[in-house]
């Protein structure tokens, strides 16, 4: 790998089970996950799957390394390959064995050190071009949670210390408790 050698979502497929994203382009390896960011990631997998399950949903949770196929999403994100931390997807046809060819409904990304400029930048950006109703960044490191919604072109709601915040896209019927997780 060069660094400024641009790549295409078959090199990573290519490379197989390797924990990487393609941003723009350019390989972004990811760091093994803190024990913080693991038990928050399974904590929210947890909530959202037993929420939609009581509600006989439709959709489906996923977790980390379950492959977003941004780049047949939108023709502004044609490099664009993610495994996000967590997606919910509504809808069997965009499912497949590879991952997930369909745009998600939720995407939560949880921080760390060596992904957060990406979360905040251009993830953001690519979840909003193809259509990501809601979108989390948790901030462990900062104990923030920045909430951006579609129907209000991506604005920033930042909760500072959150306790509880709801997810837009239940209409306030799921509410995560942070209190326990930060």
């Amino acid at each position: 790998m060069k660094k400024d050698e641009t790549y295409t979502v078959e090199d990573v497929e290519k490379m197989g089970e390797v924990h990487a994203e393609l941003i723009a382009g350019q390989l972004v390896i990811k760091d093994k996950t803190s024990l913080s960011h693991n038990y928050i990631l399974g904590e929210l997998f947890y909530k959202f799957k037993d929420f939609i399950k009581s509600r006989d949903g439709k959709c489906k949770v996923f977790s980390e390394n379950v492959a977003l196929y941004c780049n047949e999403l939108s023709a502004e994100t044609g490099k664009e390959f993610y495994l996000p931390d967590l997606m919910i997807v509504c809808g069997d046809e965009g499912i497949k064995e590879d991952g997930i060819h369909a745009v998600p409904l939720f995407v939560a990304e949880v921080t760390s050190e060596s992904t957060k400029k990406y979360d905040y930048g251009e993830k953001m950006i690519t979840y909003r071009d193809i259509g990501v109703k809601e979108y989390w960044i948790i901030d462990i490191q900062k104990n923030i949670l920045t909430k951006y919604l579609l129907e209000d072109d991506y604005v920033p709601i930042t909760f500072l210390h959150p306790e509880k915040v709801n997810v837009s896209v239940y209409n306030g019927e799921l509410v995560i408790d942070f209190s326990d997780l930060f």
